[in-house]
């Protein structure tokens, strides 16, 4: 084969090469690496955000072409509407308090400028049951039947002072001074009536 023609064939090779090299990347589309919650996954109620992450960041630029929608087991809407581009990361706000199953569809800009799709479900166990806050009860103390309450305890002892400081006032001690007296004197007036009677026999 001459030189040329070889040259010639060797040069169709490299461009060849070459094109092929350079269309790859500007053909390949972005993929979804990870979501959370996962596909079939079962989550609790308190979740309160769906993530979805992808092998490659969105076009720069077209932004409003991104969605990512989240519908609740009615059907309804459940999602805040607005998603957060966090590198290859994105993000929406979810009330995913009722129980059922819910779908996550969602729309991205590719590397390459193509438009990209996709949906999946999972499962919510709904909204966690509060636990219910213990009561401290003290226990209830009932008086006895059979113990005499203070007021009346207090009146009887009241009543016998009382009776007693009456009996033994100031005021009962000239009474028992004057009896003493009339006794003295009665006894006195009997001596001398009776020593009388014995002398006057002896004068006669």
């Amino acid at each position: 084969m001459p030189f040329r023609a070889l040259l010639a064939t060797a040069a169709s090779a490299v461009a060849l090469a070459f094109v092929l090299v350079t269309a790859a990347p500007a053909s390949a589309h972005d993929v979804l690496a990870s979501t959370a919650p996962a596909a079939d996954a079962t989550v609790g109620g308190d979740l309160d955000q769906v993530a979805l992450t992808f092998s490659e960041p969105p076009l720069a630029g077209l932004e409003s072409g991104i969605v990512v929608s989240v519908t609740g087991p009615d059907g309804a809407e459940v999602g805040a509407g607005s998603v957060d581009v966090d590198g290859s990361t994105l993000r929406t706000a979810a009330d995913l308090t009722a129980a059922g199953s819910y779908t996550v569809t969602w729309r991205s800009v590719s590397v390459d400028g193509h438009p990209i799709s996709g949906s999946y479900r999972f499962t919510s166990t709904g909204a966690p049951t509060p636990t219910p806050t213990p009561t401290a009860t003290g226990p209830t103390q009932t008086p006895s039947a059979g113990t005499p309450t203070p007021s009346v305890t207090a009146g009887a002892g009241a009543g016998a002072t009382s009776a007693t400081a009456g009996s033994s006032g100031p005021g009962a001690t000239p009474w028992v001074l004057g009896g003493i007296a009339i006794v003295v004197a009665a006894a006195l007036v009997a001596v001398l009536l009776v020593a009388r009677r014995r002398t006057t026999p002896d004068d006669e």
